[in-house]
């Protein structure tokens, strides 16, 4: 056989192999389609639930304002992975007590369980809406009834709005106060030799903190120690309202909480009983008898009866959600995409007539960002306002710095007492690792027509480079304060005195000029109602649906065995504040290295 014949076979071995392997990926790839059609078929055949009895707040994961994953979704995942609980689970604050308040009303729910074993928790401004909610449930008649096995903070605020709170007999009330902690890596960052150029403007910017200290400054710990312990206040006297009971009955004095544990012989759920944190101790199988509960409905299960009203020509107030970290590009869980945020207002704007809409809530919800994405959005809601728009902010857990930044291009803006707000400040932050490369032999040379005209990661910032961006951040703060001056119709004067990065509660807003009136999306609502003269309204929620595959990929990787990864996130939070402040840098892509960002806001246990 000639060299060429055998060259012939193999290539024709391959040709085989290539058709075989190619054949079998569009197989696969046809049998994935159809079971994904089927799959979603399956799930859109609703099974028929009964709609009446007790209503079960089986809440699991968290509470945000917007969701990206649509309840469909979350179904999917039941059906691949089987029902299980989820504690990453995203549930829409406006969706819940939507259900909450047509239960109200609905004669074939007769009473509530909070069942809040699986609930992570939510804002205080969101519990606070929840609870509003919960209230007008009981002023209908109708009983709410609370059972868990151990009530961390949010889950016991919840409950303190039930007539009447059963805790298991292991169980536990873990209600000791709210913290706000951080991670700081000035000598890591020696250690490793990376200089950390950092740019900012106001007394109280702590967001660059952790990367030029190994501790809370002075000034900042004075800031946060201020609002903290009002927030902590206003839990106790919500709480304490509720349970009909002086905030000190509920939770002592450490030295006295310690003192009547040490005479419960340390049996928490007898000191919870003692102390009247709860009414009763008893099995979940006991909770069951004494209630009698003979038709059950889960929060997930109950249906939001459709809309029948017409809606073309019906006015409409649009909402708007900023939800996360602001930056460039697409929403995604935890960040304020511009991009997507800045299509969805100028759709607006583009079909006012055609859409009838009358009025635009923005409901902010944010840290803060880049100030490039935050002033996208700012201009956008600027426009708007241009065709006689009325645009209202309706500030939900936290709407600090650049939150604060798109908050100013509104009429009116309405907060919670328990809103984080402020941080009117500004800063950059550059990393150089010369020093690092240099310890291990490498070093980067060249030349520049200017000492402006080259920067690089792995060259120090010249005299001139610092003293630019420097510049470039004092500028960015008197805009940014010039901003709030305007809208607020303050002196500059008057906006630096509350500014300089310091934090907010919404009460003192309201107080110091920042928040024109205290109250929740409710009054945001009825606010822009007023503004655009309008009585009959429809409210028309921009919502950007999540991408379903990066869900069920999420849902993948939390089901994999057991790991070490998991005792890291799951053992010690520790470890996801390192992968949010690690993502930082990532997330910050500003062009001209400008942030208007708070971190200490965000981490509150």
């Amino acid at each position: 056989m000639s060299a060429l014949s055998v060259i012939k076979s193999i290539w024709k071995i391959i040709n085989l192999i290539r058709e075989i392997f190619l054949n079998l990926v569009f197989l696969i790839i046809i049998l994935l389609i159809f079971s994904g059609i089927a799959l979603i078929k399956e799930v859109n055949k609703k099974e028929v639930i009964p709609q009446s009895g007790t209503l079960i707040m089986d809440l699991e994961g968290v509470v945000v304002d917007n969701s990206l994953y649509s309840d469909e979704i979350y179904e999917i995942q039941d059906k691949i992975y089987g029902k299980r609980v989820n504690l990453s689970r995203e549930n829409s604050l406006f969706d819940l007590v939507q259900k909450i308040s047509q239960a109200t009303s609905d004669p074939n729910i007769k009473s509530m369980v909070l069942k809040l074993d699986n609930f992570v928790g939510a804002d205080m401004s969101s519990l606070q809406y929840i609870g509003k909610y919960l209230t007008n449930f009981k002023a209908a008649n109708k009983p709410i009834y609370a059972i868990g096995s151990n009530f961390n903070q949010s889950q016991y605020y919840l409950a303190s709005y039930a007539n009447k709170i059963y805790l298991t007999p292991l169980g536990a009330v873990s209600v000791f106060g709210l913290s706000a902690n951080n991670l700081y890596y000035k000598t890591l960052l020696d250690n490793l030799k990376i200089n950390t150029h950092v740019f900012r403007v106001g007394t109280y910017k702590s967001a660059i903190e952790p990367f030029i200290r190994d501790n809370m400054s002075d000034e900042a710990r004075s800031n946060t120690s201020r609002w903290l312990n009002l927030m902590w206040n206003n839990y106790l006297g919500d709480i304490s309202e509720e349970r009909k009971k002086t905030p000190t009955q509920l939770v002592p004095l450490p030295k006295d909480m310690l003192s009547e544990l040490k005479a419960a012989n340390g049996n928490m759920a007898q000191y919870a009983l003692a102390n009247g944190l709860i009414d009763a101790i008893a099995t979940n199988h006991e909770f069951e008898l004494e209630i009698n509960i003979k038709n059950r409905v889960s929060i997930y299960d109950y249906q939001l009866k459709e809309n029948v009203k017409p809606t073309t020509n019906e006015p409409k107030i649009a909402v708007v959600f900023v939800n996360g970290t602001i930056t460039n590009g697409e929403n995604s869980s935890n960040v304020a995409g511009s991009q997507d945020i800045v299509a969805q207002l100028r759709n607006i704007r583009k079909n006012l007539n055609k859409n009838n809409i009358q009025a635009v809530i923005v409901r902010v919800n944010s840290p803060g960002g880049s100030v490039d994405a935050s002033e996208a959005i700012r201009n956008e809601l600027e426009a708007l306002r241009s065709y006689q728009i009325p645009v209202v902010v309706s500030m939900g857990g936290m709407a600090a710095s650049g939150g604060y930044w798109i908050s100013t291009a509104s009429d009116y803006i309405v907060a919670s007492p328990n809103t984080i707000t402020g941080s009117i400040g500004i800063f950059g932050i550059v990393p150089t690792i010369e020093n690092s490369l240099s310890h291990i032999g490498v070093y980067n040379d060249g030349v520049s027509t200017s000492p402006l005209a080259h920067r690089s990661i792995t060259q120090n910032l010249s005299n001139e480079m610092n003293q630019f961006i420097q510049m470039n951040i004092d500028n960015g703060y008197q805009t940014f304060i010039s901003l709030v001056a305007k809208a607020r119709n303050m002196t500059i004067e008057q906006v630096d005195n509350i500014a300089q990065g310091q934090v907010w509660l919404g009460s003192e807003g309201s107080k110091n000029g920042l928040v024109d009136k205290l109250g929740d999306f409710d009054d945001a609502i009825e606010m822009a109602a007023t503004l655009a003269s309008i009585s009959d309204y429809q409210i028309d929620w921009q919502k950007q649906e999540g991408n379903w595959i990066n869900a069920l990929y999420s849902d993948m990787i939390a089901m994999m065995p057991k790991s070490t990864a998991e005792v890291l996130f799951e053992q010690l939070p520790e470890i996801k504040q390192i992968k949010q402040q690690v993502s930082f840098w990532d997330k910050f892509q500003d062009g001209q290295n400008r942030y208007i960002y708070c971190i200490n806001c965000a981490d509150i246990k």
